[in-house]
């Protein structure tokens, strides 16, 4: 069984330019989302927006530009919250790849799916927070923890990255290089003639 790759490494100008573009909103974007995740006036707790804006990227870029991007949202994750540096990103990362391969080879890159994985995405962040924060040093007040901080972080950040979804959506229709399904299909059926 033979498999071709498919070579994107000639782009135009055009192309080029509209990568550099997305990339430079993505940038943007992650620096607005820690200034207000930083500075988040209103409640006790701070939503995190900027990992969730890693999840939706990674749903829509490759492995490796996922991955950068999720370690940059890691770490502005801590500085923002003030935790241990780089702590958030060694659990972002694997998410994030894991959500790139997912959206590449089984679902597909609808709100619904972003939602659901998400999620999984916070509820693993914040465990892993739980875990080596609180239950490792046995904090007596951990349901206050868990009941007025991290669930309403959750519940927040949920509701506020459907547009986070939307946006990033928007960015990849006008900026992005999508593969049709067409040329997908006639990679494999390249792959089967080769045969």
């Amino acid at each position: 069984m033979n498999f071709r790759i498919v070579n994107i490494s000639g782009r135009s100008r055009r192309e080029m330019t509209k990568t550099f573009f997305r990339w430079l909103i993505y940038a943007a974007l992650l620096l607005a989302f820690f200034v207000i995740q930083s500075t988040f006036p209103f409640f006790k707790f701070r939503p995190l927006l900027t990992a969730a804006l890693a999840v939706a990227v990674a749903m829509y870029e490759g492995e490796l530009s996922g991955v950068v991007f999720a370690v940059f949202a890691g770490l502005t994750v801590d500085m923002a919250m003030g935790g241990l540096f780089g702590f958030t990103s060694v659990w972002l990362v694997p998410c994030c790849l894991m959500v790139t391969l997912l959206s590449v080879n089984l679902i597909h890159r609808n709100l619904v799916n972003y939602l659901w994985i998400n999620i999984s995405v916070l509820i693993i962040l914040e465990f892993m927070e739980l875990l080596f924060k609180h239950i490792i040093w046995r904090d007596p007040e951990m349901d206050i923890i868990i009941l007025r901080y991290m669930l309403p972080t959750i519940a927040v950040t949920v509701v506020l990255s459907i547009f986070i979804f939307l946006l990033v959506r928007f960015l990849n229709k006008k900026l992005g290089n999508e593969m049709t399904d067409r040329e997908i299909i006639s990679v494999f059926d390249d792959a089967q003639s080769d045969e």
